[in-house]
Formats: structure tokens, sequence, C-alpha cells
């Protein structure tokens, strides 16, 4: 378990720096010291054993001292980001809410006071460090739970169990290149998230150091000396490369890991101007891991993924047949040491595993040499007139085509019940007509009357994918 591991290095390597939060770097001795204080608030307070606990902690440091204690004690832990949140999940067996003593949150002691949950506002203050040792352990350690990105449907929850985590972690790994001289620069990822957990846990398994950084400028991360990984979305690559010439540092070793959508080939050619030489394209899901990662070196390297060694990724028809290369088809992805279904939902377990395999609704094609390319989600296929559109690949030419950071195509019934095609782009103003009708002549012929509609900001959910049926609810308030 990695809380495990964290005292080992901390007896082992205890200059080593494990955390640097906000430009402040916190040695292994240091937090695991932190965690034993922790560890000794929650198990006097009767807080050891099997069960859940809800963590509304903002605080990135905060929560994983917390949640690792917990872990460490037998409960299991979630984090969630509001009561909205909280309320729809709708979780059993928990055991305590946990919050910071110095942070709110509206409505949080209303809905524990509703539910007859134990509202615990944590403050580290005076409080005795109870070692790995000092209790006897429990039966089983916790796992976390992970909500999905919702891009399957609704969100649900994936349980990171201990018996699989290491395991899980050691692939991830290999992927990525991290060990024990790694820094790892996680831009305040959500913990909540399969990159913003993920990611310190493997480099901590690995002895490594990693980078957090919250409620300050995204860039300012970089100011760190000697990041060697860093991982982010489509989305603070653009608030990075906002920031002033000279506002960081270029590195020549940092390998850039774009995720959860793909960079536009000028953010790309501008990060490696900017940023590092080594710009990769990473492609996975919450539910089985990293299964893809592309070093951008040429045009081909940004739509055709290569798929990590190792990992089983297949191209299927709706029978389960393997597709022929060329041919479109649905993604399925080996589930082996990982996660084999959703907690607490058995509906949606047996709807995407199946066979060893999971389905995350992602249409492909496979080409000869083994290399993949994303067509889109089976549910964002667009029927106009009875031709069948895969938005993705339109989408990314658009964006190029244009220069803007997004692009969102989607069908929606006229008066008469008709399907038309719509375009909503993400541009901070409207896009010249002289620029605007010959692109969209060149990428949408034979689909003429597109209804265009501009917008500062597409609705994105936690990972920074762009959440389609918001759109088409957006556009259709507006018609």
């Amino acid at each position: 378990m990695v809380t495990d591991l964290i005292f080992d290095y901390a007896a082992r390597t205890p200059d080593k720096t494990a955390v640097v939060y906000n430009g402040q770097p916190l040695s292994y001795r240091a937090f695991a010291a932190n965690i034993a204080l922790a560890r000794g608030y929650f198990a006097r307070r009767g807080q050891v054993g099997a069960g859940i606990a809800v963590l509304v902690i903002a605080n990135l440091l905060d929560f994983w001292v917390v949640s690792l204690a917990l872990r460490s004690l037998g409960l299991t832990t979630i984090v969630v980001r509001d009561v909205a949140n909280f309320e729809v999940l709708n979780l059993p067996q928990v055991r305590c809410v946990v919050a910071s003593a110095g942070e709110t949150m509206p409505g949080l002691d209303e809905c524990c006071s509703a539910r007859g949950y134990p509202l615990l506002k944590v403050s580290l203050a005076g409080e005795v460090g109870v070692g790995l040792n000092d209790i006897a352990p429990p039966d089983r350690p916790g796992g976390h739970i992970l909500q999905t990105s919702g891009t399957t449907g609704s969100r649900k929850m994936v349980l990171m169990d201990p018996s699989f985590e290491a395991a899980f972690m050691r692939e991830r790994r290999e992927l990525l290149g991290v060990d024990e001289t790694s820094v790892v620069d996680s831009f305040g990822f959500h913990a909540g998230t399969g990159v913003g957990y993920n990611s310190p846990v493997s480099t901590w398994l690995a002895g490594g150091a990693v980078v957090m950084a919250k409620g300050v400028e995204r860039h300012t991360s970089l100011l760190y000396p000697g990041i060697t990984h860093a991982l982010l979305i489509p989305e603070t690559l653009g608030s990075i490369l906002a920031a002033p010439e000279g506002a960081f540092p270029r590195s020549e070793i940092m390998h850039l890991s774009v995720t959860s959508g793909a960079a536009t080939q000028a953010q790309i050619d501008e990060a490696k101007a900017r940023i590092t030489p080594h710009v990769f394209n990473r492609v996975g899901s919450t539910e089985v891991n990293s299964w893809g990662n592309t070093r951008l070196e040429t045009e081909d390297d940004h739509r055709w993924h290569r798929l990590a060694p190792g990992r089983v990724v297949q191209v299927v028809d709706d029978f389960d047949r393997l597709v022929r290369p060329g041919e479109a088809g649905r993604v399925r992805v080996s589930a082996s040491d990982g996660p084999n279904g959703y907690l607490f939902d058995e509906e949606a377990s047996r709807a995407f595993f199946k066979d060893g395999f999971f389905y995350p609704g992602d249409l492909a094609v496979l080409r000869e040499d083994g290399r993949i390319a994303l067509q889109g989600r089976v549910t964002d296929v667009i029927n106009i007139k009875g031709h069948k559109v895969l938005p993705a690949p339109l989408e990314a030419r658009l964006r190029e085509a244009l220069g803007v950071s997004d692009v969102c195509l989607f069908s929606m019934q006229d008066d008469h019940g008709e399907e038309q095609l719509h375009l909503m782009i993400e541009a901070p103003a409207p896009i010249d007509t002289s620029i605007l009708v010959p692109v969209l002549r060149a990428e949408l012929f034979g689909y003429p009357g597109a209804h265009v509609r501009f917008t500062a900001r597409l609705p994105r959910n936690d990972t920074g994918k762009v959440v389609r049926r918001e759109v088409v609810a957006r556009a259709l308030a507006t018609r």
C-alpha cells in the first residue's frame, strides 16, 4: 500500500522531497509525520475499520495527508467537490464526512445533519502522531473511489482497491517512464479523477516527488526546478501558453503529456518552443488506465496513437468480432490487473465490462501498423438525412483550420422535425465570415446549411472534456 511505502521512504530517504505544494517542498519524513498526525486524529475518534469517508477538502496537500491516513486505518475514501455531487452519489456505509477546519462548503453542515453523518472538521494542531506500528493494523486497508468523467453517460464510481493498485500503478509508471528520480507535475488535477489520483500515487510508489498547485496561476508550477514529467489537459495547456514570454523556464528534459483530449497543432508547436521539446499525447480511461502514449513529432502522430506495449486494445463490430484494418468499430481494452466493474452499479458494470474487456464507448480505426485513430463516441454519432456523421475527425480538422481552442458538432431538429447540423465554436470573439465560410465549405462539404454559434468557453467536465449534451442544452435555450 502507498502509505506503507511513504513511511518506508521516510525511514530510508528522509530528506528526499515527496511533495511540492504551491512551490513549497515537503520531505518524505515530513509527509509521513503529517500522515501520522492525521492517523492519531482519526484513531482517537474511532474512525478505524471498514466504511466510507467522504472528503470535502480543497487543499490538495491536506487531502492527501487525510486520505492516506484514513486508508491506512481501513476506510475507503472519496472526494467530492460540492454538496450537489455528494447528494447525487447516494453512498452507502458512510462512516464520516471530513473537512478541513479552515475551509467551508455551503450546505455541508445541513447535508450531514439531515443524513446523520458525523462531520469532522480536521485540525492537526496539538495532535500526537500514530505510526503504522503503534496500533493494530486493520483487517484490510482501505481503497479510494474515483468518479468517471461521464463520457460513458452518467458519472460512475471506480474503486482503486489495494489488491490490484500496485500492479495498476506499475503499468502506468512503465508507460510514462517514472522512477525514484522523477519529479512529476500534476498541475492540481482534482484527486477524484483518474489522472489526479493515479499520477501522485504511482510517483510515490516509485519514491519520486509530486508537484501540485492550487489557487495559483497554472504556469507557476513550472517554476519548480527539475520537473521530469508533467500531465495536463488541453485547457490547462492553453492557460499556460497564455502566460507572457519568460513567465516560466523552458526545460530540455521534461516529458509533457496531454491527456483527456487533443491539443491543436499550434498549441503543440508552441509548447515545444516554450515548455519542452518532448510532447506526448496520452490516451486512456479511468477504468483501465493509460493504453496509448504517442510522442508528437509528425502530423501523423497528432491523429494516429501508438498503443502502449503489452496493452490489449481491439476494434470490434456490434457483435464483438474484430474488424479489418481501416474499418471503424468500437474500442475495447483488456481490463486485467484493474477494476472489473463499477461500484454500486451492477447494470452499468454489465454494460461496459464484458469477457475481460472494458468498452469505453469510443469509435476508432486500427491501421495495419497497429496505430489507432479515435473517431468519436458511439453516442456522439450524428444522423443527417440518413447519413451517419462521426463528429471527432471533422471537429479536429475544423479546430486546426480555424485556429480555435475547440469545436463541437451536433444535430438538432428544426420546426419541421428535420435533423440539422449545428456547430458551436469556442473562440474569444466571432470569426469573420471571409475566414469562416471557406473553411466550412471545405470541411462540411455535403452537409450544407450548418448553423454556427460562438462561445467563450464550451461546457466541460472535471477532466476538461467537452460535455456534448450540455452544449446541445445551451443551444436549445438560445434557439
